[in-house]
């Protein structure tokens, strides 16, 4: 009878042993995983990151290859560059929220999916408020960085942001870091995510009010309507549907 219970036992610690091998193994694979390469694609994706290291002069050179990608996928619409940090990949927009959301660049599954405009966006002409989402990846991928936000210091050292449009530049400095989360559609507090675009500058106001009362830190500068602004949004898991978000003010 003990025999038989060793037995047991030892064919569960067994299968307990391969379960956890499969899982980390598993794991490691998507956490790891690299985007499906298609050399050309890949090439000018690469030219546009080097020329985040460089000077001015090359912004002309930076909207050609962005325009070389948008030929590949017209699902592009920019490029977000947080200044001085590793964050720095094409951004898209459909009319699917989640297509994105595990896809590549080159639409195949990728568990860090991509970085997107807000559905409910509009981009051309484009709303005073655009929302960019993206996975907060433990390997820092995407706005896996997003969470040194929540302190100060680094804010400091990190207060700017650059959109590459089809045709422009744009450069951004952060007014407001806060933590919110994704409500039920009948709670009564204030939806940050539902605020894309306003002609209504009281509507405008309580936005910018909400957003630097909530601030995890003092911020000094603030957006005065109708001044532009481009709002990050990631997963927050310090609580349940949690978010971390940072708002820029366009500055030029």
């Amino acid at each position: 009878m003990k025999n038989k219970k060793f037995i047991i036992s030892f064919i569960i610690f067994i299968i307990s042993i391969i379960l956890l091998v499969s899982y980390i193994i598993y794991n490691k694979r998507d956490y790891h995983q690299p985007l499906i390469t298609n050399n050309e694609v890949d090439k000018i994706i690469d030219n546009i990151k080097e020329l985040d290291l460089k000077e001015e002069i090359d912004t002309n050179n930076k909207l050609l290859e962005i325009n070389n990608l948008y030929n590949k996928n017209n699902d592009l619409v920019g490029w977000l560059s947080i200044d001085n940090t590793a964050t720095s990949y094409p951004v898209m927009h459909t009319d699917n929220e989640d297509y994105y959301l595990y896809k590549d660049f080159y639409k195949n599954y990728y568990k860090a999916g991509s970085l997107y405009i807000d559905k409910n966006n509009k981009v051309n002409p484009r709303d005073i408020n655009l929302i960019i989402h993206g996975h907060n990846m433990k390997n820092g991928t995407m706005f896996g960085l997003l969470p040194r936000y929540k302190k100060e210091d680094y804010y400091k050292e990190h207060k700017t942001f650059t959109f590459y449009t089809l045709d422009e530049k744009q450069e951004y400095e952060i007014i407001s870091v806060f933590l919110s989360k994704i409500y039920n559609i009948n709670d009564e507090e204030y939806k940050y995510y539902k605020f894309l675009n306003t002609t209504n500058e009281k509507e405008y106001n309580q936005y910018i009010d909400f957003i630097k009362e909530n601030s995890l830190y003092n911020i000094e500068l603030t957006a005065k309507y109708p001044d532009e602004l481009i709002t990050l949004s990631t997963c927050d898991y310090t609580q349940e549907n949690g978010r971390l978000v940072i708002v820029g003010k366009r500055i030029k």
